[in-house]
């Protein structure tokens, strides 16, 4: 069985819940918004690396999430599958109360982190049926 931590940084604090249950992931990952509450979260296992979501800023009415994938030094970002590759345009986000330009096609929606941060939750690995890069 898979041991997860779930770090929770928010401004000069920061949590971690050790074995923690989906709901309890999803009711933290439900609270990412970029400003008042929470900016910055990961979901850790020692064998399957660490998925860190970032931002949750509001984007012309629509909150947008950096995903990242971290494994034995290396690093991908899933990747927002509606943004042309070519796309040139950087968001700013808030990381740890920082703005931060993010390429926009490493930005994605509520549903697209759910469903990364749920798969890899229950299987340890990243989904198959979103690009990761």
């Amino acid at each position: 069985m898979r041991k997860w931590k779930l770090h929770i940084l928010k401004p000069r604090k920061k949590e971690v819940i050790s074995n923690p249950s989906w709901d309890q992931i999803k009711s933290v990952l439900d609270q990412v918004d970029g400003y008042d509450h929470l900016d910055n979260v990961f979901l850790e296992c020692e064998e399957a690396g660490d998925l860190l979501v970032a931002g949750g800023n509001e984007e012309n009415g629509i909150r947008l999430y950096h995903v990242s994938y971290f494994y034995d030094g290396s690093l991908v970002n899933l990747v927002n599958p509606s943004v042309p590759r070519e796309n040139e345009e950087y968001i700013t986000i808030t990381v740890e109360r920082v703005g931060t330009d993010i390429p926009k096609q490493y930005l994605v929606e509520y549903s697209d982190m759910i469903k990364a941060f749920k798969h890899f939750f229950e299987t340890g690995e990243l989904t198959e049926d979103q690009k990761w890069e």
